[in-house]
């Protein structure tokens, strides 16, 4: 039996994740305060997160359906 390989992040992998976490969260604090309502601002802050993130896309097409 293959034993699944540890997908949690430690020592130095989690240290990074918090601290990329903490600076994601204080950015969004600035940022927030230039959106009046909550939806606005929610929907800003998951767009923030998604460009952050890697998306393996074939074109540009893919790009709003990953979104």
């Amino acid at each position: 039996m293959q034993e699944s390989p540890n997908v949690f992040p430690s020592g130095a992998a989690l240290e990074t994740l918090c601290l990329w976490s903490d600076n994601l969260k204080s950015f969004q604090q600035r940022l927030g305060k230039y959106y009046a309502r909550s939806e606005a601002r929610l929907a800003a802050f998951d767009y923030i997160q998604a460009l952050l993130c890697p998306v393996e896309r074939k074109n540009g097409s893919a790009d709003g359906r990953n979104l």
